[in-house]
Formats: C-alpha cells, sequence, structure tokens
C-alpha cells in the first residue's frame, strides 16, 4: 500500500453511520463565512464605478452644456427676433421709399416728356419764325428797294441846273439829297436854326464832287456845318481831313474859290441840306 492509498483506506474504515450525527467542517465554513471577493473582481468593480463617475461627470457637463446652449439660444433667438424685427421696419420703410421715388420717377419722365414736346414745339416756332423772318427780310429789301426807286423818281422831277445863277434861290437836288440856298443873310447860328425849322441842317460837303458843285452854285459865301473847338469838325463828327483853317474864326463858309474862314456872328448866307425826305 501506497501513501497515496492510506487515507483512502483509513476514511474506509469509517463506520458511515459514525458519521451521520458530524457536521462538514468545510461546507459549515463555506455556507456561514461571507464571501471574499478575488482580486479580479475588485479591479473590476473599481473600473466600474470609475466608468460610472466618468459618465455621471460627463452627464452633468453635457446637461450644464445643454443648460448653456439653450440659455445662449435663447439669447440669441431673442436678438435674432429683435434684428428680424427691424429687418422688417426697414425692409417696410425701403418700401415706403421705393414706392415713393417710383412715383417721383414717374413724375420726373412725364415732366421729361412735356419739355420734349415743348422743346420740339420751340424748335418748330424757331424755324417757322426763321423762315417769317427770311420772308421779311426779303419784302424788306423788296420796299427799300421800291422807295429807293420811288425817291429817284421822285429827285428825278425837280428842276436841276448845271450853272444855277446864285440869285435864283430854291431847293435842288444833287446826288441824293436836296439842298436849299438861301436868299437873306444871317449869322451861323441863326442859318442853323433857319435850316432846322425846314427840317434840315446845314450843308455838309462829303467829297470833292459836291464841293465843286457848290462853288458853281454860288458866288459869294455861304455858310456851311463846319465849326472849329480843338479841331475843325462837320456837324456829323466827322474831322476835316482835307485843310488846315489855321484863323482864329470858328465857322467855316463855302464860296466859289473853296471854304474860308468867318466870324461865327459874322452875317452871310447859308446852305441847307436834306438827306431824308418823303
Amino acid at each position: 500500500m501506497t501513501k497515496s492509498e492510506i487515507p483512502e483506506a483509513i476514511y474506509q474504515n469509517i463506520n458511515t453511520k459514525d458519521t451521520e450525527g458530524c457536521v462538514d467542517l468545510k461546507t459549515h465554513r463555506e455556507k456561514h463565512q461571507p464571501p471574499q471577493l478575488t482580486g479580479s473582481v475588485s479591479r473590476r468593480n473599481r473600473k466600474q464605478r470609475a466608468v460610472e463617475e466618468c459618465l455621471g461627470l460627463l452627464c452633468a457637463l453635457l446637461l450644464t452644456a445643454v443648460i448653456v446652449i439653450c440659455v445662449c439660444f435663447s439669447i440669441q433667438r431673442k436678438h435674432l427676433l429683435t434684428h428680424i424685427t427691424k429687418l422688417n421696419e426697414e425692409q417696410e420703410q425701403l418700401l415706403n421709399d421705393n414706392k415713393v421715388l417710383t412715383e417721383e420717377r414717374e413724375q420726373l419722365l412725364k415732366y421729361n416728356n412735356d419739355l420734349s414736346e415743348e422743346r420740339e414745339q420751340i424748335f418748330t416756332n424757331i424755324t417757322n419764325l426763321k423762315g417769317e423772318r427770311e420772308r421779311l427780310l426779303n419784302h424788306n429789301n423788296d420796299l427799300t428797294k421800291e422807295r429807293d426807286q420811288l425817291r429817284n423818281d421822285k429827285w428825278k422831277m425837280w428842276p436841276y441846273e448845271q450853272d444855277l445863277p446864285a440869285d435864283k434861290f430854291r431847293w435842288i437836288c444833287y446826288n441824293n439829297s436836296l439842298y436849299f440856298i438861301s436868299s437873306e443873310m444871317k449869322s451861323w447860328s441863326d442859318s442853323r436854326q433857319d435850316c432846322q425849322q425846314r427840317r434840315a441842317d446845314l450843308a455838309i460837303i462829303k467829297s470833292p464832287e459836291e464841293k465843286t458843285f457848290f462853288q458853281k452854285v454860288v458866288d459869294r459865301n455861304f455858310w456851311i456845318g463846319l465849326t472849329k473847338t480843338d479841331v475843325w469838325k462837320w456837324l456829323d463828327g466827322t474831322v476835316l481831313t482835307n485843310g488846315s483853317k489855321t484863323d482864329s474864326s470858328n465857322c467855316a463858309v463855302v464860296a466859289a474859290g473853296g471854304y474860308y474862314t468867318s466870324a461865327c456872328n459874322s452875317n452871310n448866307g447859308w446852305i441847307c441840306e436834306k438827306t431824308h425826305y418823303y
């Protein structure tokens, strides 16, 4: 018998009846001894608690984040609603402004159309007036020619003698002017007054031909419209350029020999000239 077989023999010699009142100590200990955790179960429980704590903390953080987000969203929503309200008001104002501007634009377009029509009407009137002006100018030219022709025809009816005697005093025609040769004798100022009463003035000699004409029709001194202040001037303001009068007298006469000076208060005949008559 081996050593391993000895305990079994010992146990086999024990009577079963002898063991009926006995309690299995191992079984009793296992039943009444509190369960003991093993090292792996303990570590697993700690990990589980750590995970649970992390999950709890994460849930708390998520809840806090959700609350913060909800608060921010609520504030942002309030701001957005306020902004949307302002935008709606601005949109309404812009729509009203656009309506007003559209009406003003329509009025301006209508006003522009009216001005364009008025401008066209003015251009038409200007064209018509230009045509009327041309017609009137042509008519005026025709009337001027007709008047000049009538004057020439009338002047041709006046008697004119190349060698008119000096004592034959009357109106005579020469070079589109009428001349009155007086038979009386007066001062220069009185002579001019007489001419003005006849709607004429003292004669102004404008050309050598006129001077020659007067030298032929007069045989003594006759006042003409030539006087001196600083220089010798004709009554129309023309300065005498074909001669220089150094005499102290300030009035001039024409005679058969040409121009001469004479005292303005001396008595001489006079020649009146009328350039426009009807």
